[in-house]
């Protein structure tokens, strides 16, 4: 998984990084509630639910394979909800970095594809003199905002 996720990389992330950058933010939910106790835990339990009712929502269900993650996604709410032990939450995480793997296998085949922004200024990341942060540049450009 990536260490972090930059608006550099939202910006110039195809529709299959999207959603496995999506994908890293819900097991990073799922780590972080099985390892936490009491009111924590439920609050970063609740994240992860809003993250899979993101999922949800975006599910085409013309497509099969939509139904097929739609009870994936119903399962693992439910250990979410229900477990007040951290092995439901590592059944949770276990099913999601399946599905992570197999999307980020799928998308490092696809040929290079237009980021999923279109018309987003240019960003650019990078190492500056702040020894340990991590700054992002942005040239001038008329390009701000989303083309109506």
């Amino acid at each position: 998984m990536k260490e972090t996720i930059t608006v550099c990389s939202v910006v110039n992330a195809s529709r299959g990084e999207l959603l496995c950058i999506t994908y890293e933010l819900l097991l990073e939910r799922i780590k972080s509630a099985g390892q936490k106790e009491g009111k924590e835990r439920k609050i970063e339990s609740k994240k992860a639910i809003e993250i899979i009712q993101m999922l949800v929502a975006d599910l085409d269900f013309e497509i099969e394979i939509s139904k097929e993650l739609f009870k994936i996604y119903v399962y693992v709410q439910g250990l979410l909800i229900q477990s007040k032990t951290s092995e439901g939450f590592e059944e949770a995480y276990k099913l999601i970095e399946k599905l992570y793997t197999a999307f980020k296998e799928i998308t490092e085949r696809e040929e290079q594809s237009k980021p999923s922004m279109q018309n987003a200024e240019v960003i650019y990341a990078g190492m500056t003199y702040g020894r340990n942060n991590l700054n992002e540049i942005s040239l001038e450009s008329n390009r701000r905002g989303f083309e109506a």
